[in-house]
């Protein structure tokens, strides 16, 4: 939250956006990537 300032003028407001929805498609990913393994735990110790 430091540099959010900094980063708002490097990026520019179409930046931000591009940054936030590329980390919502990484936290996603590792979402899907952890429930995967889980499943995959699961099944094997069944």
């Amino acid at each position: 939250m430091r540099f959010s300032g900094v980063v708002k003028k490097v990026f520019r407001p179409a930046g931000v956006v591009l940054l936030a929805r590329v980390a919502g498609m990484l936290l996603a990913a590792i979402a899907v990537q952890m429930i995967a393994d889980s499943v995959t735990a699961f099944v094997r110790a069944a």
